[in-house]
Order: C-alpha cells, then sequence, then structure tokens
C-alpha cells in the first residue's frame, strides 16, 4: 500500500477577502498562511516523508516549497492537483486524480495541493463524505 500525506495549501489572501480561488494562479500566502505551513512542516519532519509533489498554483507551490526546504527535499509540480475549474465537473476531477494515483506517487509522498482536491480524493479512497480541510492541515491516505 502507497501512503500519502495531502496537505491544504496555508492560508492565501483570497482566502481572507473570502474570495472563490479556483484556478487562478496569483493568490500568494499570508503572513499567517507561511506560519500554518512551517508548524505543518514541524509536524512532518518526522513522518519520514520522501517526496514533495505540489499544484503548480502559487498558493501551493509556495507552501510546498517551505515544507520542502524544512525537509530537505524537492518539489515537483503536477498540473493534475490544480483546483477543481468552473469548467469541471465532479467527474473531471475525480479523472485527473485517479490518473494521479494511477502514475505511481513513491510510497510517502506529501501532496501539497487545494481544499476540493483533498476533499474529494479522501472521499473517493476512504469512502467518506467530501470534507474540506483547514489551510495547512494534513491527511494521510492508504491506496
Amino acid at each position: 500500500m502507497t501512503r500519502l500525506l495531502w496537505m491544504r495549501h496555508g492560508e492565501s489572501t483570497w482566502n481572507v477577502a473570502g474570495r472563490e480561488q479556483g484556478r487562478t494562479a496569483h493568490p500568494p500566502l499570508t503572513d499567517l498562511g507561511r506560519r500554518q505551513v512551517l508548524a505543518a512542516a514541524e509536524q512532518l519532519a518526522d513522518a519520514d516523508v520522501a517526496a514533495v509533489v505540489c499544484s503548480p498554483l502559487v498558493r501551493a507551490r509556495q507552501s510546498a516549497d517551505l515544507v520542502a526546504a524544512r525537509l530537505g527535499l524537492e518539489v515537483v509540480e503536477d498540473s493534475r492537483l490544480v483546483e477543481r475549474g468552473h469548467d469541471e465537473t465532479l467527474d473531471d476531477v475525480l479523472g485527473r486524480l485517479a490518473d494521479f494515483l494511477a502514475s505511481g506517487p513513491a510510497d510517502d509522498t506529501l501532496v501539497v495541493t487545494h481544499g476540493d482536491v483533498i476533499a474529494y480524493v479522501v472521499a473517493s479512497l476512504d469512502g467518506t463524505a467530501p470534507s474540506l480541510p483547514a489551510n495547512a492541515e494534513v491527511r494521510v491516505t492508504q491506496s
């Protein structure tokens, strides 16, 4: 079984403003968002993370870079991890995620992405109802 650690990006400027971010690449992390991610990075320091992969959107990449720096790892971007687009159905998103999982991410990979993506993938893997994680929250799946 492959253990994946799914982390939502830290708070962004648009989270604070209550704006829907979608696939916009520009909202950066806030100071609080950076602190949230750094706290998560400290908790992940003992989690045997082997690799870090992230959505290419700025808020996810900034979060991944902070964690990877603490863990001494490189970051790989994967466009299949972007937030749900306005033109996408839930099946489209689940298809992207299934393709990502089928590509064989390494065991103990940290996947830094968006709340909706995490809610969908965790629910699809463990059969629960989707629930949005908090900023910088980590959820673990086995697949």
